[in-house]
């Protein structure tokens, strides 16, 4: 139905922008090592690490056939 993706975000005082995007199960060491640079490189702007489901286009047409 949909492909989960790891979000790499950061707030620079308008709300969560999306930095990075990894594959759910490729994110684990790549995605570690940015967002440790990001935190040492951009000390006074928070950063955090979110889970995204994207839908398939597809899968929708499926269900209503």
């Amino acid at each position: 139905m949909g492909c989960y993706y790891s979000i790499l975000q950061g707030n620079y005082g308008y709300g969560w922008d999306d930095l990075a995007t990894y594959p759910k199960e490729k994110a684990t060491k790549e995605l570690r090592r940015d967002y440790k640079d990001y935190q040492k490189n951009e000390p006074r702007y928070s950063h955090r690490i979110i889970s995204r489901r994207v839908l398939n286009e597809n899968s929708n047409l499926k269900l209503f056939k």
